[in-house]
């Protein structure tokens, strides 16, 4: 199964999930909002009508008990007023409660009492014009019938309480019991959130990163040399399959690495001069270099295609502890080109031993070819210290580069003419390799590689572009790599000249 369909059925449980406490949730907020409303539309309102009535029947009473006394018209008048208001919070009440059937049902029957009440027990007294109907009116409040009335409206009023305060108490637990319900669904939540970042984490590591690490394994040991190696298929199937396309590739290469064997011997077989010649001039494509204490340096060397050239590089350890680099490009190919170049690296090298300055070794050079009118070379010599000293002379051969991590800071300009039989004089220029900047010696097989528009490399990169592809590496290597890796692709035609480059970084 690929990671795509593992990751969609994680994503559906959680979907599903979620959906589930979205529903819950959204349903435990729509009851708690019920419930609000229920209790602020009603429930208060019937409880705030509800004492208005008990407030008011008292003032009633003793409104009524003090008219009985001494006949006041203000009294009759408060109580009337008492007695609307009654009947107006009743009606509220009735109104308000139309949620709780107790409570409404309640609410009509103290409203029923209430009226039978009035207008038996208090209404009369309020009737009477003289102190002897007064009097009367008295005696009827304390029959019987009237007491009964009387001790039945308190009872209605007394339910009606009871029955607001239950109303209450359930609308306020079922609110209380929707939040309990909405807090869990919450924590619930964020519970599903915190196991779905800790699975989509263990499914890329077990189902991304670690085949990653495992492909990235092998692929170290095939390319330190044991393309014998198997690359494993492994992880789901984007990954399996990517891992099957470098096996793929793998295979390919011992292939062609096979026939490469077999050309090569067949060349050995047909023409063991030349074969020797190429081996002493141009070693493996990642040449082996030297270097001191405080510099860090690395070799290309791509090799024409087909043909024995003269392009060659040597470091050189010298016997007071700096390091010399020799970089030559000999005009020409075939064996003859390929019999002066090993003739200049044995005498210029030869002359670097024998503590010649850079000068020297290019002098050495002119004499090798003082006797071959119809070729010539270019070439550049660079001692080097540890701490950043720079000695060299360019006898025409492309300028090096020192390059820091935003652009070319200085070139390592021509001191004379080119080595042929017609000789020359050469001067000797130093400057310093600043800590963490790179020297960046390369033939003309770089600067005039042409793209598929026929334009070189030297008018199409800027010194930006220079820096930005050798910049950030972990290595010396890794930046020329980098460098020769560009070139490839913009070039129409690749390796139809050698390549070499040189690369040394003071730490």
């Amino acid at each position: 199964m690929g990671i795509r369909r593992r990751l969609q059925w994680v994503l559906i449980i959680v979907l599903i999930c979620l959906l589930g406490l979205s529903i819950l949730v959204s349903t435990r907020i729509s009851t708690v909002s019920a419930n609000g409303r229920t209790i602020t539309a009603e429930v208060q309102p019937s409880v705030a009508a509800a004492n208005d009535v008990t407030a008011n029947i008292l003032e009633i009473e003793f409104t009524a008990s003090r008219f009985a006394l001494d006949g006041s018209a203000q009294d009759r008048a408060d109580n009337k007023t008492a007695d609307v208001a009654t009947r107006r919070a009743l009606s509220t009440l009735t109104s308000a409660s139309s949620g709780d059937v107790a409570t409404n049902s309640a609410s009509k029957t103290a409203t029923n009492d209430y009226d039978q009440w009035y207008t038996t027990v208090i209404a009369p007294l309020l009737d009477a014009k003289t102190l002897t109907d007064r009097r009367s009116a008295r005696d009827i409040q304390t029959t019987p019938a009237s007491i009964a009335l009387t001790d039945t409206l308190r009872s209605d009023l007394t339910r009606l309480q009871s029955n607001l305060y239950t109303w209450r108490d359930a609308e306020t637990a079922s609110t209380r019991t929707s939040l309990e319900i909405l807090r869990i669904a919450l924590i619930t939540s964020l519970i599903i959130i915190v196991l779905l970042v800790f699975v989509l984490w263990w499914g890329l590591r077990r189902w991304v990163t670690q085949p990653l690490i495992d492909i990235a394994a092998d692929l170290r040991e095939v390319t330190h040399g044991e393309l014998k190696h198997r690359i494993q298929s492994t992880g789901p199937a984007e990954i399996a399959q990517t891992a099957q396309d470098a096996e793929a590739m793998r295979q390919r290469l011992v292939n062609e690495i096979d026939e490469a064997v077999a050309a090569r011997e067949a060349l050995d077989q047909r023409g063991p001069v030349v074969a020797a010649l190429r081996r002493e001039l141009q070693s493996r494509v990642n040449a082996s270099t030297l270097t001191i204490p405080g510099l860090e340096t690395a070799g290309l060397l791509l090799p024409a295609e087909g043909v024995l050239a003269g392009d060659w590089f040597s470091t050189l350890v010298l016997a007071d502890g700096r390091l010399a680099v020799v970089m030559v490009d000999v005009s020409g190919h075939g064996p003859l080109a390929g019999l002066i170049a090993l003739k200049l690296k044995y005498a210029m090298t030869a002359c670097l031993e024998a503590g010649g300055s850079p000068r020297a070794v290019l002098e050495a050079g002119a004499h090798v070819l003082s006797g071959e009118s119809e070729r010539f070379a270019t070439a550049v010599v660079i001692t080097m210290t540890g701490s950043g000293e720079v000695a060299w002379a360019n006898a025409g051969h492309v300028e090096p580069l020192i390059i820091d991590r935003h652009t070319v800071t200085q070139r390592l300009t021509k001191t004379g003419p080119i080595l042929s039989a017609l000789g020359g004089q050469w001067s000797m220029d130093k400057t310093r390799l600043p800590s963490d900047s790179l020297l960046l010696i390369t033939s003309d097989g770089l600067s005039e590689s042409r793209d598929i528009d026929n334009v070189e490399l030297s008018d199409a990169w800027s010194d930006e572009t220079f820096a930005e592809l050798t910049a950030n590496k972990d290595s010396v290597r890794g930046s020329i790599e980098s460098l020769a890796a560009a070139a490839r692709e913009r070039a129409g035609r690749w390796r139809i000249d050698d390549l070499t480059i040189v690369g040394i970084r003071r730490s």
